[in-house]
């Protein structure tokens, strides 16, 4: 089991789009939470307090999902290939079984 195989490749690359998505769907909850509260945030003074809190957490998010795919990347070979063995295992017993 190789970075070449291009079943690595493809799971690497659905986890990739999946923590993509992943992220997008954080921001977009903040921004929709942030919008909603606007005025209750304003009427309290917190609108400045609120933003950089938001700013922050979205950040942490963004750079752990950042952390995360590089470790993936890096490690392709060894966290596909457990998976890939065991999901040719299991076609190869479901052959004999035909």
């Amino acid at each position: 089991m190789t970075e070449q195989d291009p079943r690595v490749r493809t799971m690497f690359g659905r986890d990739r789009a999946a923590a993509w998505i992943a992220v997008a769907l954080v921001w977009a909850t903040y921004a929709f939470v942030f919008w909603r509260m606007t005025d209750a945030f304003a009427a309290t003074g917190l609108t400045a307090v609120m933003a950089t809190l938001g700013g922050v957490v979205l950040f942490l998010n963004t750079a752990a999902v950042l952390a995360l795919l590089r470790h993936y990347e890096e490690d392709k070979a060894a966290i596909y290939g457990a998976d890939i063995y065991y999901l040719d295992r299991i076609a190869a017993e479901r052959r004999v079984a035909r």
